[in-house]
């Protein structure tokens, strides 16, 4: 994704709107939620940053959050997609050339968007980036305070709920950006949950976590949504007459790495906390 280079500060607009204008749609139709989007700055050819998309492409409407471009022309934007942002330490810089090597082909340096649809160009930009965001917000007020803004308030509670940035980030990437138990795949909805419960970094790990939707998350933590050691959905005996009643006995949705299913063991001490398992 191709950052101006009259327009360097464009991308420190973008990190703190977590959005991306564009006025001609066409090379960015096929973004879709999940998709990992690397930016680069047009004429230095230097990479800037590593992000994820949260929405596809759609129309900025009349009542669409204003932006905060500077352009000569006006803008003339016409549509946008959300990301968050997973990392902007580019620890290893690299020339465009060398892309195109790993990638085997030619990409258009020009061109607002590059698709990238090559394993080895996938790894070798993200190999690119070091330290990725954990980002974590301890201090989230129960009573609002005058004057708050309560757009940065939602969102802070919206991350606190998705579990740490880092730690979500992987589970969509092993999970293929699908909801474990109901195949979800609208990413704004989706969260990270701790199978053990969270006491530190060292649980942050894919093994322990599964990738839910923001209400199966809450079953699942209140313990009245398990899954069993077939890797079926368990229902407790009320919900199995609520809304929920298709899931029950439905198996989950897994990484196609191995390695990155879930772990057994951690399954099994979150069936003995409920009672009714």
């Amino acid at each position: 994704m191709k950052i101006g280079k009259k327009t360097p500060q464009h991308w420190d607009f973008a990190r703190d709107d977590r959005f991306w204008d564009v006025r001609t749609p066409s090379a960015f139709r096929k973004i879709e939620p999940g998709d990992d989007i690397f930016f680069w700055l047009s004429g230095a050819r230097v990479f800037q940053s590593w992000v994820r998309a949260t929405s596809s492409l759609y129309p900025i409407g009349s009542n669409a959050r204003p932006a905060h471009w500077i352009d000569v022309d006006g803008g003339g934007y016409t549509h946008r997609f959300e990301f968050e942002v997973v990392s902007e330490d580019v620890a290893h810089p690299a020339a465009w050339n060398e892309l195109e090597a790993a990638a085997g082909r030619n990409y258009a340096p020009p061109a607002p968007a590059n698709p990238i649809n090559e394993p080895a160009a996938e790894e070798f930009l993200r190999a690119r980036f070091g330290h990725q965001l954990d980002i974590k917000f301890t201090n989230v007020p129960v009573a609002y305070a005058l004057g708050e803004d309560m757009r940065e308030r939602s969102e802070r509670q919206i991350t606190l709920r998705r579990g740490q940035a880092r730690f979500r980030n992987e589970l969509i990437g092993a999970y293929a950006g699908t909801c474990a138990v109901t195949g979800s795949t609208v990413t704004s909805v989706l969260e990270a949950a701790h199978i053990d419960r969270y006491f530190g970094d060292h649980t942050n790990h894919v093994t322990n976590g599964l990738l839910l939707r923001s209400d199966i998350h809450t079953l699942f933590d209140l313990g009245v949504l398990t899954i069993s050691n077939s890797l079926t959905v368990q229902l407790a005996p009320w919900l199995r007459e609520s809304e929920y009643r298709p899931l029950h006995d439905k198996p989950i949705h897994l990484p196609s790495d191995e390695s990155n299913r879930p772990d057994l063991e951690a399954l099994a001490r979150h069936r003995q906390t409920c009672e009714w398992s």
